[in-house]
């Protein structure tokens, strides 16, 4: 099994801080300190350890901090390594990313439908005939004037909206593809179906009240978009977002346990145990001041792997 530098030497102080915790814990389980674990440490894991309780509940404490600093350094290491050598962490990590880019983009829907509400609004207010003496051409040419203003405007939300319905169409069959070989086919959730410019047209040729039902239906789908629909994408997204890297989170996993076993079996020798305790803890200080740009070296050679 080849890794990189860095993850080698990570594990492989994982694997001696963990026999460490077991050879103190069960040692003090002997002492009737506390209890220990259920599995005995491993035969000649360590050539000498502290007898007294004191001892051992100071180097356990010890371990507290290394333990912590592992758990984050290993992580991050193992995922650069999945991200580079495993397709389909990649692509977990790849899709989860997609979807984030899908919902950034969806937040604009609400401020574009909501326009289109009220441009509707406002082109069935401009149709309502004024009130004027039957002599009077001014004001109706005016109600005329101020209707064709009201559908352009009209139209102009309804184009914006479906251009970034657009958008969001090509972000979603982007990561249909991305994910077309996966067993749970994830796909992002599907858009209303938004009137559009042809329908806008149409309208703008009905006699008034057929218009005027139509425009008001408009507004109410939009409306119920706006307060409602919009709200339920998002979450929808987010359960696609989060079922992604979940995905990719069993493959951390997966990968950890079977590396945190190989190196266990590898990767450790018979050493003392306060020499390895106070090499780990030389490791955790230079890697938390930014000084370990390369993997750690042991005080004895690295076994092969």
């Amino acid at each position: 099994m080849k890794l990189p530098a860095v993850l080698f030497s990570l594990l492989q102080d994982e694997a001696y801080a963990l026999l460490c915790r077991e050879s103190l814990t069960g040692a003090l389980a002997k002492l009737g300190q506390q209890p220990g674990p259920d599995t005995p440490p491993p035969a000649n894991a360590f050539r000498s350890a502290p007898e007294s309780g004191q001892n051992l509940r100071r180097r356990l404490e010890q371990l507290g901090p290394i333990d912590f600093w592992l758990k984050g350094a290993v992580e991050k290491a193992l995922l650069e390594y999945l991200a580079d050598t495993n397709s389909e962490f990649r692509c977990c990590q790849d899709a989860a990313e997609v979807v984030r880019h899908w919902e950034i983009a969806a937040e604009s829907l609400h401020d574009l439908a909501l326009a289109v509400a009220g441009n509707a609004r406002a082109l069935t207010e401009a149709s309502i005939p004024p009130a004027v003496p039957q002599e009077s051409r001014a004001p109706a040419a005016g109600a005329t004037r101020n209707r064709a203003e009201a559908l352009e405007k009209l139209r102009a939300s309804v184009t914006a909206l479906q251009a970034g319905c657009a958008g969001l169409e090509r972000i979603r069959v982007q990561f249909a593809q991305l994910c077309a070989a996966g067993a749970d086919a994830l796909q992002l959730p599907a858009l209303p179906d938004f009137r559009d410019a042809a329908w806008v047209n149409r309208v703008a040729a009905l006699p008034a009240g057929q218009a005027s039902i139509e425009i008001a239906q408009c507004e109410i789908e939009t409306r119920t978009f706006c307060a409602d629909g919009f709200h339920r994408l998002l979450a929808e997204a987010k359960e696609v977002r989060e079922a992604c890297l979940e995905a990719g989170q069993a493959i951390l996993d997966k990968s950890r346990r079977s590396l945190r076993q190989h190196a266990r079996a590898h990767f450790v020798r018979e050493r003392d145990l306060d020499e390895v305790i106070a090499e780990l803890e030389q490791h955790r200080i230079a890697a938390e001041r930014g000084a370990a740009g390369a993997a750690p070296e042991l005080a004895s050679p690295a076994p092969a792997h």
